[in-house]
Formats: C-alpha cells, structure tokens, sequence
C-alpha cells in the first residue's frame, strides 16, 4: 500500500485530491508570481510558450497508453479519447494557440519546432507517460488531473496582467481563456475527478488516486523550475 496518509487531510476524497494538487500548485510559484505582477520578461513569456509547445507535442501518446489497460471502464476511455481529440483537433489545433502566444513574444516558430524543449520539460513528459502505463489506469488519469486541473487557477491568476500590464492582443491570450473553461469542473479537470471518485471504490484505491495527482502537481513544479531558471534567471539548462 501507498505511504499517503500524510498527504490526506480530513474531507471528502475529492477534497483530498485537491489538497494533495495545492500542496506543489504552479498557480503559487515564484514564477507565476512574477508574472502575475507584470514583471516576468518577454523572454520567460516566450520560454514558458516554448516548453508547453514541446510539453503538448510529445505528451499526447498518454490517452492511448491509459486506455490501452484491459478492463479500463467504457466512461473513463470515451472521456480519454474526448480529451485527445481536443486537445489535437487540426481544425482549432491547441498547439498553434500556444505558438501564436510564442510569437507575440518575439518567438521564432520554426525554430521552436525544431527544438526538444529543456530537460525539465523532457522528464515531466517521461513522468506522465510513466504513470499512464503503470498497471492500473488510475494512475494515469490521476496524474493527468493533476496537472490540467490547475489551469483555471493557474491562468485566472496570470490573465488579468497580460491583458491590462503586457497588453497583448485578445487572440494572442487564447490559450489561457479557453483553458480556465476547458480544465475546470464543467471540463477536463472536473470530468477526472468525478471518473475518480467512482472508481476509486477502496481507501488503497483512494490513495494510488492522491498519490499520483500529488506526484504529478510535484513534476509539474519542477517545469515551472527549469523554465524560471533557464529564461528568467539565466542558468543554462540546455
């Protein structure tokens, strides 16, 4: 059994979850408090463009790997296979959202595509993919949780700068309107908590769940680490 019990303070196990995802939630890392504030540099803005690009690019495989699990119920693989359709959809392609926010930051599209995205970013994509194989599909769907269900706080805590201090233009910042909506409780994020409190019918159950959402926010820190310090700090990851 999991050693979780220190991450579960008393409530209802979706309280759990949420409190094991704010317990390392980017929405209060230095970073995002830099940029909240208007201070981070163009330079960082067009960084953080650039690893989410590679992050998206080479994460998508996931879906497939957790619904590759025998005996995955039929909700949770259409909820997956929604998610990826979405998320890849060449018709309002998410990655070119966060290549048009690269640009407005003076980022070269080209040359972000032939790029690998920093090391950070390489092992929160090799963390992801990890837990979407591991032998039960909880895990998977727990990790990816705990990342999209950060967006809404996330992005609502940096919006209000980059529209009224950066003064970028309104389709520049569509990445992060539409994922305040897409990753909240009526989306992604609310989908995969409520899959989870279905399933998750037993306490070892319960914590494989606050584990993996728990481990998953920590990976997605240490994301946030390499693209402060690589473009906001100057120490050369690459």
């Amino acid at each position: 059994m999991l050693q979780t019990e220190a991450l579960r303070p008393a409530g209802t196990f979706r309280d759990d979850l949420k409190a094991a995802i704010l317990r390392r939630h980017c929405a209060d890392h230095p970073m995002t408090e830099k940029w909240a504030k208007g201070e981070l540099s163009r330079h960082a803005l067009r960084g953080w463009a650039t690893e989410h690009y590679h992050w998206v690019s080479n994460v998508l495989p996931l879906f497939f790997d957790v619904c590759a699990h025998d005996g995955i119920p039929k909700d949770v693989l259409r909820m997956q296979m929604e998610n990826y359709r979405e998320e890849s959809d060449d018709s309002h392609s998410h990655l070119d959202i966060v290549l048009r926010f690269a640009k407005a930051n003076g980022g070269d599209i080209g040359a972000i595509k032939r790029g690998r995205g920093l090391p950070s970013t390489e092992a929160w994509t090799r963390f992801l993919r990890m837990a979407a194989r591991e032998p039960s599909w909880i895990a998977g769907v727990a990790a990816v949780m705990g990342t999209e269900s950060q967006s809404p706080r996330l992005y609502s805590k940096v919006l209000p700068a980059l529209r009224n201090i950066y003064k970028f233009d309104e389709a520049d910042l569509e990445h992060f309107w539409l994922h305040i909506e897409a990753d909240g409780d009526n989306g992604h994020g609310g989908s995969a908590f409520d899959m989870l409190e279905k399933y998750c019918t037993t306490d070892e159950l319960k914590q494989l769940a606050i584990h993996w959402a728990y481990e998953s926010a920590r990976m997605r820190w240490f994301y946030f680490d390499g693209i402060y310090q690589h473009y906001e700090m100057g120490y050369a990851l690459d």
